[in-house]
């Protein structure tokens, strides 16, 4: 079986979206992250919520978490609201906000699932700082726990592949930003990453050291593991 992939798209007009939203469709990924960091705070979402049949990822990131939000953390976590009351599968809240459990509470009311994200942005902790983050995000008892690191050395990406093999019992993404971090992203739904994250193509990265959707079906054909 071919690995999840989830390819992230940051529009900035709902035109853009429906667009690119049509274009992953066409790519065949499993997910697609819509990034509202860009999107006006009027924006119609319910209208890019149903322009495409496919699992749909709620996210907005603010600067300090190589985000492009810069407005204030009440209208952020509005725009999350506003995703899931129009129905996105999965809302990406990050485990640093304020009254995260509180957040969580009012976006599952909804009808989202929940996505507990950390970033580190500066480098890959060890493994027992990961399993430690891991334990500490399990008790808002999130449908998917991500974890996503900074790799210096292809060393940082082996640790978490290692982190990956401890965390069987539940969904987990996690893999390491950066050109050092690439191999993580190829190879950690092999080591039990529930989704791995791709752009939509060359120059439209969200996130440093992604791999294009395609460059990756490429390496999964290659390799065929089934």
């Amino acid at each position: 079986m071919r690995p999840k992939i989830c390819v992230s798209i940051m529009p900035k007009t709902i035109e853009e979206a429906k667009r690119l939203e049509e274009e992953v469709e066409r790519k065949e990924a499993d997910l697609i992250e819509i990034r509202l960091d860009l999107l006006n705070s009027d924006t119609n979402l319910e209208d890019i919520k149903n322009h495409i049949d496919m699992i749909k990822i709620g996210t907005i990131r603010s600067s300090n978490r190589g985000g492009m939000f810069s407005g204030s953390e009440e209208a952020r976590f509005q725009t999350l609201l506003n995703a899931s009351r129009v129905g996105f599968d999965y809302i990406d809240i990050e485990d640093s906000v304020e009254n995260l459990e509180i957040k969580i509470k009012s976006l599952r009311e909804l009808g989202s699932k929940i996505i507990i994200s950390h970033h580190n942005m500066e480098s890959t902790p060890t493994l027992i700082e990961l399993e430690n983050i891991l334990n500490r995000n399990l008790q808002f008892k999130g449908d998917v726990y991500k974890i996503v690191t900074t790799a210096k050395s292809i060393e940082d990406s082996l640790v978490t592949l290692n982190f990956l093999n401890t965390t069987q019992n539940f969904n987990v993404v996690c893999f390491a930003m950066g050109n050092y971090g690439r191999i993580s992203r190829v190879v950690s739904p092999f080591f039990g990453g529930f989704f791995t994250m791709a752009s939509i193509k060359k120059g439209d990265e969200t996130a440093k050291g992604q791999l294009t959707i395609d460059d990756l079906k490429t390496i999964y054909q290659t390799i065929d593991l089934d």
